[in-house]
């Protein structure tokens, strides 16, 4: 145990003193922060100095002569910034925009009122805008050129870019000095965190102020309660995380006002950005830099791996074998000794390995991703198709079972899976239902709630039995903050154990889609597996966990289907559809049930958790021609990584 310690402890060292490499270099990397702090927004949270250092402000000189904080930008490069063209809209009805005069530009800030000496001033030489005009809310993106180039510090530092539309899904933070509770500019910069908003749905929030939203060039994000980006907000950028580094995906572009006639912003509503990557080619034409090259995640580093064969320097996380190594829950000396003789540097990025070209992983992993295990998704035993939807002890170890507290004789509950150590994925939508009835505690290890101890047989007619089942209680139950928004969606929530488990052949971790050939080829054959309620007595759990072949179908057929049946749910990518195949049916409720299907993972199968049951009619007839819908964990895992926290027993600890 010592050694393993020992080896652990290496490997944390090898994470510190390459931080440490990367901090102490003069060469810097695009969206990522470098100031030694370990954030629009109405109720917003409060950001840091220095984590932000691509977020300006634009002063604007009124009529008195007096400078006036009037919206936010983002730091491109030494001498462009992107912000709103109506930021820069003149007063003056015959002439489109301000005189550049009256334009500064402030870096390096975070208290307006109190300047830190960090703060680097700037004049505009020209604006640059594409298309904007004062009767159309489209192409509402303009860069202001300066007169002189920013000096680049841990406080100013530029924000990566990206041609790539996939920005524009899941969750993205915007920050600013934009109007606070008592309708006054925050001095200080405020951060919010919001999820980008389905089309139909902001839309459907109103058509009259949306309706133009439906555009490529523009896209919806935010809650719509009272948590919004507001007057000052303006031309700030709504900022994704990839890997290491924060890309701008979008500007703060309009809202809607809270009355007719008035200039304040509605927070109860969504708000719309424009599409960053809808005008790249303008930008790369207008700066004349190839952010592509310098600025892009996906580099071509040439370096001689531990091997001694020629691979490529990339950030830890776009390196799946040693990515793997980092999240195993023992770390040997020989691969201890891996890692270090496959450090490599890249500016600015804290954990660069030199990693073999069929390792690498093009897409780029949330930090979080260390939380998860490696040794996921993989059972004691597997049964084969013959067996049907029976299924044997310890052969889907992953299964959880939320439970609330006793109410008039009954025991509500719903499904999960475990996660990690400390953390189960499963549903918000039985939660709801129960409003003041808590839940009391999450069991694991369980094959059939019937019997004290569960026992089965093997393909070789050997008897296996389970130990006791493990009851824990929950530390938190975190909820989407946009469930059933818009209907038969976001039905998501991660519970926090009050303790980290141990695993054992009964309790195991399920795999997530991190992978990129997870991520953009599901496999269309999946399994689907619960138990069935027992509505006649205690409404508990009957028989042994069963499992359901189903196969994914195309959202379009999946719509014209549910239509077809009397039901009108508003289908995106954020949802998938899958069709039991039978010759058995579930067709009860099965809220929290896995949706997933084995896959080969670098050599090795495992079980991969790609939906989350959601809804389905409960005829069984109807059940048979219907598919059922699930969340698609592909679209919701930047959610799901973002509130995992390190625990005891995690190997990363911030």
């Amino acid at each position: 145990m010592d050694a393993i310690k020992l080896v652990i402890a290496a490997v944390l060292l090898w994470l510190v003193v390459v931080i440490g490499l990367a901090e102490g270099q003069d060469n810097f990397q695009c969206g990522i922060p470098r100031a030694r702090s370990t954030f629009l927004i109405i109720y917003g949270e409060s950001a840091r100095h220095g984590h932000w250092p691509w977020h300006v402000a634009l002063k604007l000189r009124q009529k008195d002569g007096v400078e006036k904080y009037a919206c936010g930008g983002t730091l491109i490069s030494h001498k462009f910034v992107l912000t709103a063209a109506h930021c820069v809209l003149s007063e003056n009805r015959h002439q489109l925009l301000r005189s550049v005069k009256d334009v500064t530009i402030w870096a390096g800030v975070f208290n307006l009122d109190q300047p830190e000496e960090t703060l680097q001033v700037r004049s505009v030489a020209r604006f640059h805008i594409n298309g904007y005009t004062r009767d159309n809310l489209l192409h509402d993106i303009a860069l202001l050129e300066t007169t002189e180039p920013f000096q680049y510090s841990a406080h100013v530092l530029p924000a990566c870019l990206n041609e790539k539309s996939g920005l524009q899904t899941g969750l993205g933070t915007v920050v600013g000095w934009g109007v606070s509770e008592n309708d006054q500019n925050s001095p200080t910069l405020k951060k919010l965190v919001m999820p980008v908003v389905a089309d139909t749905e902001c839309l459907r929030s109103d058509p009259a102020v949306f309706g133009i939203a439906t555009a490529k060039e523009l896209f919806c994000a935010g809650y719509a309660n009272g948590s919004a980006p507001c007057n000052g907000d303006s031309g700030g950028g709504l900022m994704v995380q990839q890997g290491d580094s924060w890309y701008l995906a979008g500007i703060v572009s309009f809202t809607k006002v809270r009355k007719a006639g008035s200039s304040l912003c509605l927070a109860e509503s969504y708000t719309a950005f424009t599409n960053v990557t809808a005008y790249w080619s303008w930008i790369e034409g207008v700066t004349n830099i190839d952010f592509r090259g310098k600025f892009n995640e996906e580099r071509d580093i040439p370096c001689r791996t531990a091997l001694g064969t020629m691979g490529n320097c990339v950030p830890l996380q776009q390196c799946r074998d040693i990515f793997n190594i980092i999240r195993a829950p023992i770390v040997s000396q020989q691969d201890a000794h891996y890692i270090n003789r496959s450090i490599c540097r890249i500016a600015g990025i804290p954990r660069a390995v030199c990693c073999q070209q069929q390792h690498i992983e093009p897409l780029p992993l949330h930090p979080n991703s260390l939380l998860l295990p490696s040794d996921c998704g993989r059972a004691r035993v597997r049964s084969g198709p013959a067996a049907g939807q029976s299924t044997l002890v310890f052969e889907f170890p992953w299964m959880a079972i939320v439970r609330f507290k006793p109410k008039r004789n009954k025991v509500p509950h719903c499904l999960g899976t475990l996660l990690n150590t400390r953390y189960v994925l499963s549903v918000t939508g039985c939660k709801q239902k129960q409003k003041e009835n808590p839940i009391d505690h999450v069991r694991f290890g369980e094959h059939a709630e019937s019997t004290t101890i569960d026992c089965s047989f093997d393909e070789r007619g050997r008897r296996m039995c389970a130990r006791n089942v493990l009851d824990v209680k929950v530390e938190r139950f975190i909820e989407h903050p946009q469930f059933d928004v818009p209907m038969y969606t976001n039905d998501l929530a991660i519970i926090r154990l009050v303790t980290d488990i141990d695993y054992s052949d009964q309790i195991r971790p399920v795999c997530l889609p991190l992978y990129s050939p997870s991520r953009s080829n599901v496999p269309l054959d999946q399994i689907i597996t619960a138990w069935d309620l027992d509505y006649m007595t205690t409404n508990i759990y009957k028989g042994e966990l069963r499992r359901y072949p189903e196969r994914l179908v195309d959202l379009d057929v999946c719509q014209k289907g549910y239509e077809k049946a009397g039901f009108t749910p508003m289908l995106s990518e954020d949802r998938m559809c899958a069709l039991q195949l039978g010759p058995e049916y579930n067709c009860q409720r099965m809220a929290g049930a896995p949706v997933g299907t084995y896959v080969n993972t670098d050599g090795t199968e495992r079980f991969v958790q790609f939906g989350l049951w959601k809804f389905a009619p409960l005829n069984c007839t109807v059940r048979e021609s219907v598919p059922a819908l699930a969340m698609n964990l592909v679209r919701y895992l930047d959610w799901i990584l973002q509130n995992l926290e390190p625990s005891e027993k995690s190997i990363i600890k911030a």
